[in-house]
């Protein structure tokens, strides 16, 4: 009788198990394995570290932290609960399980819940700090981060990558220079490093480490899979000609739309309506042909703040500036910014922003985005524009959130691959400051995951 009970119970908890994986999978049909918001309400996704408004989303294994920030534009509060995947280099999913990686459980409900304040558009804010007391990692390597609305059925509302580290190589030297070769040393910029791995063994660098690098934390467009070029002891060489290249592009375009009472840099006029507002910016031109012109930015980033907050101040930003003046400005803008974060998130109002670029006749065979973190550096339907012959120019209409935002234009072909094209309306000039990010995995032969084993930081103007 006692063995019938046992064979009864496991049949339970296998049905139980079953149907649970079942509801998982259905959760996770649209799933990606990328940035990625699959509903229209969810709007300002960030993930970054905490008092830090920018920058990659890197823990170090076992100490650090990452704060999830997103607003639901329905306005209602729900329960919103997360998870987290691991993943491999390449952002597949690895082969260990939730209790090889983690300590803790998944499908924990997101806490943070806040209401906006004197907005003519309504939202709730939510916020996630990770790792917590119900959750941290004991792996490192690549991460997905998945939010579900659990209201009713369960289904995946946004994605956000992340990373953690154990710090066991370091670089000894690296450089981001203009290309080595002549036809593209105005236009590209090369990267030359050597990781060092002291008193770690590696019996087969080129099978065992690989190597990311990532230009302004963009996924898109980053070089993947680099073996080393040399191997000597405890130090491996990347100083390949014409691999580790990328397109120097130019300083991002920004708009200042944290006042929604008077008209900030880049915006031409605000109207104000009763249930939100409308901001016009400047019509913008093609930057191809135009030569370097020095312009301190945030590397196609934003950041949330408003002026109509008391504790705010204003700092606006004008062509003509000394490279001391604007780089003041900015680091004041960061640190005050940042300073007011909790009060920016649920004070800022969303306005309906229109973007434009002068272009008298529509490309035939390609269509044009407004582009940058706020996009998820991404070819998003929203933020496709359309040619309007009655101003000669692509424009399109963009729910954003108060705040300082950094953006391009980049063409897209209509057929084939959707690859962003920035060059055509942006240009590129190899003066131009963008910040590198190398990440280092390393897999030992026989190896179940790929172990993150040092991420470093190269910036193109600061050698």
């Amino acid at each position: 009788m006692f063995s019938m009970k046992r064979i009864y119970l496991f049949f339970l908890l296998l049905i139980s198990s079953t149907f649970l994986l079942a509801q998982d999978d259905e959760a996770d049909k649209n799933l990606i394995y990328d940035d990625a918001v699959y509903v229209d309400y969810i709007k300002t996704v960030n993930l970054h570290a905490p008092g830090i408004v920018m920058g990659s989303p890197i823990l170090q294994l076992g100490s650090g932290a990452l704060t999830l920030s997103f607003d639901d534009l329905d306005g209602d509060a729900r329960e919103y609960i997360y998870a987290v995947e691991h993943c491999n280099a390449d952002w597949t999913p690895s082969n260990l399980t939730e209790l090889e990686f983690m300590v803790g459980y998944n499908d924990e409900r997101i806490e943070y819940t806040e209401f906006s304040i004197n907005t003519l558009v309504n939202y709730t804010h939510y916020r996630l700090d990770f790792p917590n007391e119900n959750i941290r990692f004991t792996k490192s390597g690549n991460y997905l981060l998945k939010v579900y609305d659990n209201e009713d059925d369960k289904f995946l509302v946004l994605t956000r990558r992340f990373m953690v580290v154990e710090p066991r190589f370091t670089l000894s030297s690296g450089l981001a220079l203009p290309s080595s070769i002549v036809k593209k040393s105005r236009t590209h910029q090369e990267l030359d490093f050597v990781v060092r791995h002291k008193g770690f063994t590696i019996n087969n660098p080129r099978k065992e480490v690989k190597v990311v690098v990532m230009q302004n934390g963009r996924w898109d467009n980053a070089i993947t899979d680099i073996a080393p070029q040399y191997i000597r002891k405890e130090h491996l060489t990347y100083e390949f000609l014409d691999k580790i290249v990328f397109l120097a592009g130019k300083e991002f375009r920004f708009v200042d739309i944290r006042s929604l009472q008077y008209d900030g840099a880049g915006v031409r006029g605000i109207e104000e309506y009763q249930d939100g507002y409308d901001v016009t910016l400047h019509m913008d031109r093609s930057r191809s042909d135009e030569e370097y012109y020095n312009r301190i930015d945030i590397n196609g980033e934003f950041v949330i703040g408003n002026l109509e907050n008391s504790q705010s101040s204003n700092v606006s930003f004008f062509d003509g500036e000394s490279m001391d003046d604007r780089t003041a400005k900015v680091e004041f803008l960061r640190q005050e910014l940042m300073e007011n974060q909790e009060s920016n998130n649920i004070r800022s109002d969303y306005a309906n922003v229109l973007f434009s670029i002068k272009r008298n006749e529509p490309y035939y065979d390609k269509d044009v985005y407004v582009f940058g973190a706020m996009s998820d550096w991404q070819i998003k339907e929203s933020f496709k524009m359309t040619h309007q012959p009655a101003v000669n120019a692509y424009v399109v209409d963009i729910p954003l959130k108060q705040g300082f935002y950094n953006y391009a234009y980049v063409t897209v072909p209509k057929k084939g691959d959707k690859i962003p094209n920035m060059s055509e309306l942006e240009g590129d000039w190899f003066e131009t400051e963008n910040q590198y990010t190398i990440l280092v995995y390393y897999r030992p032969f026989g190896g179940r995951y790929d172990q993150l084993m040092g991420t470093f930081n190269l910036n193109s103007l600061r050698q």
